[in-house]
């Protein structure tokens, strides 16, 4: 009788602890796939505009997969159970950072074509005189270039890249106006609140 009793308790404790570790797994599982699955929605942006953060999530995705895999099923599910917030975080993050970066673009595509009108206004004024100073025309023509390669980043999607290469264009272009002469405008007054 007490052999029966210690068979049917061993049995029991086998039979709760696999049910426990079915139940780490399944949720482990779960997690995982739902994590891997809003990932792959979100990772061509949020490796254009938070490359680092994209791969940390990445990377913690893959540790709880690593787990899973080994059969390690307790840590795969403490492990799995951030990834959801991981990957919402990332996605708030990617959204804010192309939201920065686009008004970013929105400012300079609205002052570095004006800023290539005046110089090469002043470009050719100072060529008709034969006062053009060394190298200006050359400086001109660079810049000129360097907004066009980031009209066309931006027009691809690579608003990261577009918006460095017009920053680089509009610096070129404002250095290039103290060369020729152009006295810089004055900031218009701050609105009052």
């Amino acid at each position: 009788m007490k052999t029966k009793l210690v068979a049917t308790v061993i049995l029991a404790g086998m039979m709760f602890f696999a049910a426990c570790n079915n139940a780490h797994k399944t949720s482990a599982d779960a997690a995982i796939k739902s994590a891997q699955t809003a990932y792959a929605a979100v990772a061509d942006e949020a490796n254009l505009y938070v490359p680092d953060q994209a791969r940390n999530v990445q990377a913690a995705i893959q540790s709880a997969k690593d787990s899973f895999d080994k059969g390690d099923y307790d840590v795969a599910d403490d492990a799995s159970q951030t990834l959801s917030s991981k990957v919402q975080d990332l996605t708030k993050a990617a959204d804010a950072k192309k939201a920065d970066l686009t008004a970013q673009w929105n400012d300079l595509s609205g002052s570095v074509p004006a800023l290539v009108t005046e110089d090469q206004k002043k470009v050719d004024a100072l060529t008709r005189s034969h006062k053009l100073p060394k190298g200006a025309a050359d400086s001109l023509a660079s810049a000129k270039q360097g907004w066009a390669d980031a009209s066309a980043a931006f027009a691809s999607g690579k608003v990261p890249d577009a918006v460095t290469q017009a920053s680089e264009a509009k610096a070129n272009l404002t250095a290039l106006q103290t060369t020729l002469g152009i006295k810089p405008k004055a900031a218009p007054p701050e609105p009052n609140s």
